[in-house]
């Protein structure tokens, strides 16, 4: 994904310096005063940005010939408890300690931040970053928040307030492809908490007019914090707020719907058969699928109508609440007359080519050409954070040539944030979850977390009984998971136990070590843990 005006800034990696508020243009679109700093030569640039690209604006991201990267973010990880987050000091950028943020004048603007004082640290965050986690979750978002009954636009209206079962109703100005039970559980927090309400109405009241953001922040106790950010003594600066605890959402059941939401049910007619398989793909004929690349514009042009954006992964970003609630989505049933579908011909593997998507983060213009670009909540872990779990991912490459006829899976995940052990200096810490289907036998689920900064940590092996559903699976695992996260980095022996009934749980010491040498190790390794799990090559 290329950002174009960014990458008019120069040829050298860009580094986004500060967020230096929010101006509005001759067209009264809203848009972000960003900061951008030469990583070779430490020169500093403005830029106005569209509003739509400030879920993705956290400082310290950068920008190579115009892509974003996340990886290797500068500041350190740090983990606290704010006591009440409605109740901050307000002080100005010019107040900030340049040995802390050696913010320039007459570049950084006048900015507001939130001062916090708790555990003998102060906290800075910058105004804008902590509207930015709390309520800018994708494009729509950032586009409702400046604008007049911006939200109302999003959702059928109805009072905030406390209630046994809420109903979302989405209207078509949010796309239907970013809506998901994460991003309904905030949405739902948004505009049915009362404080979290006010909270959001408030930006617009109290930044409209001026040259600096800033609202009224939810009360919300006891709020426990993950932020990467730079210190200096005791004072930090928050540059990004990975996760914001202590909140508690208005409901105990949460039912969402939008107008494109359905469910289709066929109305089979009979006599007709099984319809005769179509013409195969002539011998050597492969059809070619098309892979995604977008060259974001300037916003400058606007963008065609919301309903059709084109979709980009966020960085993560996880949020929890303290309670649990049950999330249910809601669709319309359609009938379809139709006959009974028939045994279609298997496809041939696609080849994959880069297609490049022309997009805008700007807002909806009438003469626009290009789609809009909407970003959604993402909780897999990127590729590029595997860390030590190459030796996992190589060892199971060799398991899967020795075993052709066994179904293997495998994912990178993100942990559960708010604890120190669920990152690893300023990246999040991911974990490698491999299925493993031997016909008429058992399924295993294996375990590794990246190692780095923990100690004699063993793999998780998790046996199910044949023909137990996804969904239970799932749900273990991703408990094991969260127990591992609870308890700073250790297996639980007392969840092992809970979930006696559902798997069979066993740990696989010593198996991947050392981990540095997996390129020449990963074969043994692989027949040395297909005999702990009683795999046998045939």
């Amino acid at each position: 994904m290329v950002f174009r005006s960014i990458a008019k800034l120069g040829s050298a990696p860009m580094e986004l310096f500060w967020l230096a508020g929010l101006v509005r243009n001759e067209r009264n679109e809203w848009n972000v005063l960003a900061v951008y700093r030469n990583t070779e030569t430490g020169e500093l640039s403005r830029l106005e940005q569209p509003i739509g690209m400030l879920p993705i604006m956290s400082v310290g991201i950068r920008f190579e010939h115009g892509v974003l990267k996340v990886d290797e973010l500068p500041g350190e990880v740090m983990e606290i408890v704010i006591p009440d987050m409605g109740r901050p000091d307000i002080i100005t950028s010019a107040e900030v300690p340049f040995e802390l943020y050696p913010l320039p004048q007459g570049k950084s603007g006048t900015q507001r931040l939130f001062r916090y004082r708790t555990q003998g640290v102060e906290v800075l965050i910058p105004v804008i970053e902590l509207v930015r986690a709390l309520f800018l979750h994708n494009r729509t978002l950032a586009l409702a928040l400046m604008r007049p009954s911006g939200l109302e636009q999003l959702f059928v209206p109805q009072h905030p307030g406390q209630r046994e079962i809420a109903m979302v109703q989405f209207t078509r100005e949010m796309p239907k492809s970013v809506i998901g039970k994460a991003l309904a559980l905030e949405f739902a927090w948004i505009v049915l908490d009362r404080d979290a309400r006010r909270s959001w109405d408030s930006v617009q009241r109290l930044t409209a007019g001026q040259r600096h953001v800033l609202f009224d922040p939810p009360s919300i106790r006891s709020s426990n914090w993950v932020f990467r950010g730079v210190r200096h003594g005791n004072q930090w600066l928050v540059q990004e707020l990975k996760f914001v605890g202590g909140r508690r959402l208005p409901f105990a059941k949460l039912e969402y719907s939008h107008p494109a939401f359905t469910k289709v049910t066929a109305l089979l007619s009979g006599g007709g058969g099984d319809p005769a398989p179509g013409p195969s793909a002539p011998e050597g004929d492969e059809e070619a699928s098309t892979v995604k690349d977008f060259d974001v514009d300037d916003g400058e042009e606007g963008s065609t109508s919301y309903r059709g954006p084109q979709i980009v992964d966020a960085p993560a970003r996880r949020s929890a609440f303290e309670n649990s609630v049950i999330v249910a989505k809601a669709a319309a049933e359609v009938k379809h007359h139709g006959k009974k579908p028939g045994n279609k011909a298997a496809k041939r593997p696609k080849n994959k080519r880069t297609r490049i998507v022309e997009v805008s983060s700007g807002e909806r213009a009438g003469t626009a050409k290009l789609p809009p670009l909407e970003f959604r909540l993402l909780h897999a872990a990127p590729d590029v954070e595997m860390g030590d779990l190459d030796a996992l991912d190589e060892t199971v490459r060799h398991m899967r040539d020795q075993l052709p006829d066994v179904h293997f899976a495998m994912t990178l995940v993100q942990l559960k944030q708010g604890h120190a052990s669920s990152t690893i200096g300023a990246r999040p810490r991911p974990a490698m979850v491999v299925t493993i289907d031997p016909h008429n036998q058992e399924i295993i689920v294996l375990i590794d977390i990246e190692r780095t900064g923990v100690i004699a940590l063993s793999l998780m092996s998790m046996r199910f009984p044949r023909g137990s559903s996804p969904h239970v699976i799932e749900d273990a695992v991703g408990k094991m998971l969260d127990g591992w996260v609870e308890l700073g980095g250790h297996w639980s022996t007392e969840l092992e136990k809970t979930l006696e009934d559902i798997c069979a749980c066993e740990r696989v010491p010593r198996v991947l070590i050392p981990r540095e040498k997996f390129r020449h190790s990963a074969k043994m390794w692989a027949n040395r843990l297909m005999d702990r799990l009683g795999l046998t090559s045939s």
